[in-house]
């Protein structure tokens, strides 16, 4: 039977019909989130469902972002693929996380960007030497992250995911959402939040 042809509208319709009746499927497994995420940004990022499907500009600026903070480094430009910039913030968010598992306080504090807002209106100095004693004084820290979704606006991305923090004989499950900055190349933590 010879396949039908298609005009390129209407093949994107049928294509995009059929990513989610399988987008679906990756919903209801056990890393839903993480799986769709990754499945939808390889879908948005190819040239069949690219910007112009949507008639829409490109998603990542073509030029560098300026920082607004005085101090901080020039931001570089994202990559042009959507997917590798989320790939991207995944590796240092999951970094992040293997870095406090392992008690290694220097790789830890790394992954913090210099205009990083401390919570409760800490200074910078203040917030490091709490983080540093309370990482350091555990005995064994494990940090796991799920459900990890991962949104990307050029240069800035936020990762929302289920943290489940267990050191010593605490252990506890909280929602948690970063806010990142790419760097010199590096996405970099400049806020956090927990709850939600």
């Amino acid at each position: 039977m010879p396949r039908e042809l298609l005009p390129p509208e209407a093949a994107r319709r049928k294509f995009a019909a059929r990513i989610g009746r399988r987008a679906e499927g990756l919903a209801n497994d056990k890393e839903g989130h993480c799986a769709m995420n990754r499945f939808l940004s390889c879908v948005l990022g190819s040239a069949l469902l690219g910007p112009a499907a949507f008639a829409a500009g490109p998603a990542v600026p073509t030029t560098p972002a300026t920082p607004s903070t005085p101090g901080t480094a020039p931001a570089t430009t994202a990559p042009a693929d959507p997917a590798a910039g989320i790939r991207e913030v995944e590796t240092a968010v999951r970094a992040w996380a293997a870095a406090w598992s392992a008690r290694d306080v220097t790789r830890y504090l790394a992954a913090y960007a210099s205009d990083f807002t401390p919570p409760r209106g800490q200074d910078r100095k203040a917030w490091e030497a709490d983080r540093r004693a309370r990482i350091e004084e555990k005995a064994a820290i494990s940090v796991e992250i799920d459900s990890l979704v991962i949104s990307l606006k050029g240069q800035a991305a936020t990762a929302s995911f289920q943290q489940t923090y267990s050191a010593d004989k605490l252990r506890e499950k909280s929602r948690k959402t970063l806010e990142l900055q790419r760097v010199e190349g590096r996405w970099l933590i400049r806020k956090e939040g927990a709850g939600g």
